[in-house]
């Protein structure tokens, strides 16, 4: 066996993960190898690359297939840079590669983790990975039950009549995971805290704060900016010389976002501050959803305010008394 090289002050690894493999690719000494994604193949891996030195590493992540490998690495001090997947294709399409395999993403993902700006990011707490889970599950539950009703609702009334019992077990499935997620919020003091907080805003349920909680944790500390950014609110500027395009929001997290929006479309109805900054925006001739949008912003920075100073929303007093 060719006996490893000494360790580099400047090595970095990418690691594709499959639900079986994971193949490392090290960089600058150019060292591939493919482990197994079990208990032991993770801890030997973990004991390669300290034997190489890297202590920065680029991971895509997987859904559950990462998450072992991210705490397995981050134990041994390891610095993770979770690399968006798509951002990652758009990258080794830079760099003039077009093909695709474990082998090569590997070494994407390497180069990837050699640029500077990037962040590592820690392992969420498993409390807040256990509420991601149940947040999926949920989603699924209920695009399978609008599917199967919008499906009763075109048949007859001999084939609605056989889907109804299942339409009843789905919805008391989607029940069964709103009691688990309100107890898995119930169970930790530190997101029982974070949903008190969001609740107490008009327009914003249980539902909305469990996203936020579990999909947007860094509420409450990052900028509005950042925020805005993280959620998909940010406009984007799209000029080139003399023409201005149109200012776009993309990116983000699309979950949260979804629930922000059902929130802002309630919150322009209870909320007197933000229904004040939806009717001045329409009464300039800005479109309903670009006022909407703004709405949802300018509900993101508040909930971000009241997270950060950790205090419930009042509503306004009425105005003080001028002294006769």
């Amino acid at each position: 066996m060719t006996p490893a090289p000494p360790p580099s002050a400047d090595s970095v690894a990418g690691i594709d993960v499959g639900k079986y493999g994971l193949d490392v690719f090290v960089d600058p000494s150019q060292l591939e190898r493919r482990f197994a994604n079990t208990p032991d193949g993770r801890r030997t891996l973990c004991d390669w690359l300290r034997e190489l030195g890297a202590r920065r590493v680029a991971v895509e992540p997987t859904g559950r297939y990462h998450r072992e490998l991210h705490q397995c690495l981050c134990d041994d001090g390891v610095k993770v840079v979770l690399a968006n997947p798509q951002r990652m294709r758009n990258f080794a399409r830079s760099l003039g590669e077009q093909a695709k395999s474990d082998r090569i993403d590997a070494a994407m993902l390497a180069r990837y983790a050699r640029l500077d700006g990037i962040e590592g990011t820690a392992p969420k707490p498993e409390a807040q990975r256990a509420l991601a889970d149940l947040l999926a599950l949920r989603r699924k539950l209920v695009e399978q039950r609008d599917g199967l009703r919008k499906h009763a609702a075109e048949t007859g009334d001999a084939a609605a009549s056989l889907l109804a019992d299942l339409l009843e077990a789905f919805d008391a499935k989607v029940q069964t995971a709103d009691d688990a997620i309100e107890a898995g919020i119930q169970a930790d003091p530190a997101m029982r805290r974070r949903s008190e907080i969001i609740r107490s805003v008009p327009g914003c349920g249980p539902l909305t704060a469990a996203s936020l909680c579990a999909e947007l944790p860094e509420l409450g500390s990052a900028t509005p900016a950042e925020a805005a950014a993280l959620a998909g609110l940010a406009p984007y500027v799209c000029d080139s010389g003399r023409q201005h395009g149109r200012r776009r929001i993309r990116g983000g997290r699309q979950h949260p976002r979804k629930l922000l929006y059902m929130a802002a479309t309630s919150a322009i109805r209870w909320n007197p501050a933000l229904r004040t900054v939806y009717t001045r925006l329409t009464a300039r001739g800005k479109p309903h959803k670009v006022a909407l949008v703004a709405v949802m912003r300018k509900l993101l920075v508040l909930l971000g305010a009241l997270l950060r100073d950790d205090r419930l929303w009042l509503p306004a007093g009425p105005p003080a008394r001028l002294p006769a």
